[in-house]
């Protein structure tokens, strides 16, 4: 069957229409949490104890109970009689009696009997007397024993992908395993007459060497810790194509090809999409700048995506399409991009009628704030992704963007 037409779709509908039909993989299983970084837990995690587990002090300074400490100023201070030390690490089993003080180290526990604590630059200690210089209100300078995790709690929920910031808490409770959904496994495979390994010398001007799949393969592990592999380059040739691709879809979880998703006479992607399954191509072509011929299609329940073969296409439209694909596929709740923030522009950028655009830009610091230098370039441009430091969103329908108006930023 030949696909006649683009059959066109917006961003929005793309995300309505096709992601939900992107089923996640339900396989789990049981790793270390030193293994955990991007993964994505299979089921809420909930604390077994309070945490810090004690009152804890978090300044240098003299446990007290607050009221003693009323009106205390350095021109009337308050003076209170001198306890006892606590050390950190000890577990202090002595109870503070009113009017007394007992110095407490940062991270140290805070005695029963008080219920604050004053830095140690707002005292003086003569002997047995702490001269208290500044009133400190209840719960002042210090943690309750569940104020950072209480017992039941759920510190982090099914479907969160686990980040570097999340180990501090997973090991302060002592927590030693996560259940987490399997990696997606993922095939690249690069198409056209044109391409050859990026690792040989070319024999004509026209070849071009193949850093899409290879990227995108970089890209995929190092980021996201999905199995991803470039499994094949395939000439414009149908039945060889047709035959890697059921061969992919037999062994992995979601295909890419690079390359061949436009409509020209040699581009057989979606025609070869068609063919292998239902319901084949859902979508072919993006209302997006740059990435426009991007190809959405499913073989039974497996994705099968076709980006565009100009390197800045590909990069968007992985971007934009692929990774929420792979991030739904792999369980995580929230998987659409999400902006950083927003930049101000140094440059009017131009709409393009009916579509919505990601302009390359270069961030500069300037005046207290971020201002986007918009790198204006052919999509075959390798070096406007070089100079890039992300791409910022221009909508459809907005009739461009002035000098000096703030636009949503996505980082690279």
């Amino acid at each position: 069957m030949r696909i006649e037409k683009l059959k066109f779709a917006t961003v929005e509908e793309i995300y309505q229409n096709y992601l939900p039909l992107v089923k996640p993989i339900t396989d789990t299983l049981e790793i270390f949490v030193e293994q955990s970084v991007n993964f994505v837990l299979a089921q809420d995690l909930i604390s077994e104890e309070d945490l810090p587990g004690f009152k804890k002090s978090i300044v240098d300074g003299y446990a007290v109970n607050s009221h003693d400490t009323k009106g205390a100023s350095m021109n009337n201070p308050a003076l209170l009689e001198f306890a006892f030390e606590v050390k950190i690490g000890e577990e202090v089993v002595q109870k503070l009696k009113p009017a007394q003080a007992a110095w407490v180290p940062t991270g140290g526990m805070v005695p029963e009997g008080a219920d604050a604590v004053v830095m140690v630059e707002h005292t003086q200690r003569f002997g047995n007397l702490v001269e208290i210089m500044k009133s400190v209100a209840p719960g002042e300078n210090l943690l309750k024993a569940n104020e950072d995790v209480k017992k039941g709690q759920v510190v982090l929920r099914k479907g969160t992908r686990i980040q570097p910031k999340y180990l501090n808490i997973l090991y302060s409770l002592g927590i030693e395993k996560l259940l987490v959904y399997r990696k997606p496994k993922v095939a690249i495979v690069s198409t056209g007459d044109e391409i050859v390994e990026p690792f040989v010398k070319v024999k004509k001007v026209t070849q071009v060497r193949d850093s899409n799949s290879y990227a995108l393969v970089c890209w995929l592990k190092n980021q996201f810790g999905f199995e991803a592999k470039r499994v094949a380059h395939v000439r414009d040739d149908e039945a060889e194509l047709t035959k890697v691709l059921n061969q992919c879809l037999n062994e992995y979880d979601a295909v890419v090809i690079s390359g061949g998703s436009s409509i020209g006479v040699r581009d057989i992607t979606a025609k070869v999409i068609e063919k292998l399954g239902k319901p084949g191509v859902v979508y072919h072509g993006a209302m997006i700048q740059p990435g426009k011929p991007t190809i959405f299609g499913f073989v039974d329940e497996k994705p099968i995506l076709g980006l565009p073969g100009n390197p800045v296409s590909f990069t968007v439209s992985a971007y934009v399409f692929l990774i929420p694909v792979l991030r739904k596929m792999e369980g995580e709740e929230e998987y659409l991009p999400k902006p950083c923030g927003k930049v101000k522009v140094k440059k009017n950028i131009p709409s393009v009628q009916g579509r919505e655009q990601f302009i390359r830009v270069k961030l500069t610091f300037e005046e207290g704030e971020l201002m986007a230098e918009p790198l204006f370039s052919e999509s075959a441009s390798i070096t406007n992704l070089v100079q890039a430091d992300g791409f910022v969103r221009i909508p459809r329908g907005v009739e461009g963007v002035y000098a000096g108006e703030y636009v949503e930023f996505y980082k690279l």
